[in-house]
């Protein structure tokens, strides 16, 4: 299983050409140019449009943006990129998000990586499956996606289930460690690994999974070492699972 570090902030970590030697999510909307030059160095890298996490928050026209993400992913030749995960927003939903995944598909040339929500119905799970050879099912947020986390047995079906068609899954924002060994995604994706250098928290793999110390209280902890630290630690988390799920 590849487990794709996600998240910005962590720029200053960018050593040398050997850095890259990871798995990666990132976003069209947060990508820098320094990282969307350095892509084909990564040893895997999918594309998140973005769209879900700013729409409604920022002021964005949806026909140039779309345009723009199809353009990055011709200019840098993208192979794994997502759909514009709109699904959820009253003012898109099902069909409006579908004739844009189209659009996205007919200007590239690739297929998206769609992705499911509880509230399109397991038979639009079959569906995706049947036409679709890379999907994922949005694992994050507090409401949507919270059945991931509540029911594991049903999301363990489906990603077998989908299995059997031969598609791969990814666990969109999907982060119970716990729980890797037992559904067996192609990817999943986790800002977890940032949480230390936000909070001052120190991961430290076990050789299975990881051991997290929080701060003292009254203490400081550099950000820059706690950064390099725990992209070290994940890392080698990292190669387990790609061996090991």
């Amino acid at each position: 299983m590849k487990v794709c570090l996600a998240g910005s902030g962590w720029e200053k970590l960018w050593l040398d050409d050997n850095f890259y030697s990871f798995f990666r999510l990132q976003t069209f909307f947060h990508i820098s140019k320094r990282e969307s030059e350095a892509i084909k160095k990564y040893d895997f890298f999918l594309l998140d449009s973005g769209a879900f996490s700013f729409f409604g928050k920022v002021d964005v026209e949806i026909n140039k943006y779309i345009d723009d993400y199809i353009n990055f992913i011709n200019k840098h030749d993208i192979q794994y990129f997502f759909e514009l995960d709109l699904y959820t927003l009253p003012e898109y939903g099902i069909k409006k998000t579908e004739e844009i995944r189209a659009y996205i598909e007919q200007k590239t040339g690739k297929q998206t990586i769609p992705v499911f929500h509880k509230m399109c119905g397991i038979e639009y799970y079959k569906k995706l499956c049947n036409e679709y050879k890379y999907i994922a099912i949005g694992a994050s947020g507090m409401f949507d996606c919270r059945w991931t986390r509540s029911n594991p047995n049903q999301l363990k079906n489906m990603v077998l289930y989908a299995r059997s068609k031969n598609v791969k899954v990814h666990g969109l924002g999907y982060t119970k460690i716990d729980m890797l060994k037992e559904i067996p995604f192609f990817s999943v994706d986790s800002t977890s690994w940032l949480s230390g250098n936000r909070f001052g928290g120190i991961y430290v793999f076990n050789g299975k999974g990881f051991d997290k110390t929080k701060k003292p209280n009254g203490t400081r902890i550099k950000n820059n070492e706690t950064a390099k630290h725990n992209f070290e630690e994940w890392i080698k988390f990292q190669k387990y699972a790609n061996t090991e799920f």
